[in-house]
């Protein structure tokens, strides 16, 4: 009874996937080696992926998501892509942790010495923006203030309490340009990569991976979805 139930279950999952699109690759002319291994055979143009390993992935992902959270791990959640933008601040946001969704800032964690004084410099504005400082200023020397503020805003935002590297880089799509630099990055300092991959990603050196659609805004959101329940669930339970 217990295997047909999980089976019936398993069913559901998929359908939820085929209907958000998970399955979907690229042209097989975009198709990364690392990654064929996810895909089903077919004569169409299109890749397909095998959604028995993209849901086996998924799970295997939300464990490993589960005891990071468990240890206080801090995660970078990155997805500049306008696909990935506003759902890669809802899981970020839900799980406590931190996000970049306006664009990758280059040397983010090469550099990061830099970058954190930034965020502290970010940080000042925001208390004197609170305070009422920054209204009380010349016009000239406010209009220049309110546009940096702004700036830092986009950029830094979701990582404004960021006082140290990140222990997880987890990124939605890495064979969009800034991303790759992310990756980059993350592989220079050593920093363990989880990803959403897509048919065209190169998940070599990435430490875990979720095979499936990473182009579509309805397939990143189930995705996304559905590691949150399983992490939330799992804490819950714990």
């Amino acid at each position: 009874m217990e295997t047909q139930i999980q089976q019936q279950v398993q069913e559901r999952i998929f359908g939820e996937m085929m209907k958000a699109g998970v399955h979907y690759g690229r042209a097989k002319r975009y198709t990364h080696p690392s990654i064929k291994n996810f895909l089903l055979k077919s004569n169409k143009n299109i890749e397909f992926f095998n959604l028995r390993l993209t849901l086996q992935k998924l799970n295997e992902v939300s464990d490993y998501l589960k005891q990071a959270l468990a240890e206080n791990k801090k995660i970078l959640f990155v997805g500049t892509t306008p696909a990935s933008q506003n759902k890669i601040q809802e899981i970020a946001q839900a799980l406590n942790q931190y996000y970049l969704n306006y664009k990758w800032v280059g040397g983010f964690l090469t550099n990061f010495q830099t970058i954190k004084a930034r965020l502290i410099y970010f940080r000042e504005l925001l208390k004197k923006e609170e305070s009422g400082e920054i209204q009380n200023l010349p016009p000239a020397q406010r209009v220049k203030i309110e546009k940096e503020l702004q700036k830092l805003k986009n950029l830094y935002s979701g990582v404004v309490n960021l006082d140290s590297l990140p222990d997880i880089v987890f990124i939605v799509n890495l064979a969009y340009k800034q991303h790759k630099t992310a990756k980059r990055e993350a592989i220079r300092m050593k920093i363990p990569i989880i990803a959403l991959a897509g048919s065209d990603n190169d998940v070599s050196n990435v430490f875990l991976f979720v095979p499936g659609n990473d182009k579509a805004p309805r397939s990143i959101a189930w995705q996304l979805d559905y590691l949150l329940s399983k992490v939330k669930t799992q804490n819950i339970q714990n």
